[in-house]
């Protein structure tokens, strides 16, 4: 088992083609369901909007290729899972990951230092908790927009490039503001 917290951040370059994150942008530009991210109170699980700036989601599955991104995300977890510098063994306690949610941060808009403990995506049918978190990075025509983890540590996107990090409290990350034009990514978490 590795120390360092950093050698359970995988970084897969290019995991969806840059075809395929152009027509998925394009299709999300033309959804009207996007909506404020907002945040569940962990003592009553009540949602609130922070009073920042913070990114619109959106959950649509009638993409095209929605189909063919399930299955590169779940190729993607399964390299994770085997990874050799997470000591070779292979981690066979996953079910599953969570429906692909879409983020478009816009000018200003960011999301502010959190850990995936949500408990609201394994309330229906899908039962869990989640132990991996899933973001990938659309595009990267936009400047700002910084992804940081541990307070300092930048992950440089480029378009469809996605990281698969435990969802536990060690992994605090954070969104910065846009400063230019619009970024796009989606995220997931496995059970």
């Amino acid at each position: 088992m590795k120390k360092n917290l950093k050698d359970y951040i995988v970084h897969l370059d290019k995991c969806i083609p840059k075809k395929m994150c152009n027509k998925i942008i394009k299709e999300l530009n033309k959804d009207k369901n996007w909506y404020r991210h907002n945040w569940t109170n962990s003592k009553s699980y009540k949602k609130f909007i922070s009073k920042e700036k913070e990114l619109y989601m959106n959950n649509t599955q009638k993409l095209t290729d929605i189909k063919k991104l399930y299955d590169l995300v779940w190729k993607a977890i399964e390299k994770y899972i085997l990874i050799e510098k997470l000591g070779g063994e292979g981690f066979k306690g996953w079910v599953g990951f969570s429906q692909i949610r879409f983020n478009r941060y816009n000018k200003d808009q960011a999301i502010k230092k959190h850990v995936d403990h949500i408990q609201s995506l394994f309330t229906g049918d899908i039962r869990g908790i989640p132990i991996l978190s899933i973001v990938c990075v659309l595009n990267d025509n936009y400047e700002g927009g910084e992804f940081i983890m541990f307070d300092d540590y930048e992950i440089k996107f480029k378009a469809g490039d996605l990281i698969i990090f435990p969802s536990v409290f060690l992994y605090p990350h954070l969104v910065k503001p846009v400063k230019k034009g619009t970024r796009y990514s989606f995220v997931s978490w496995v059970y």
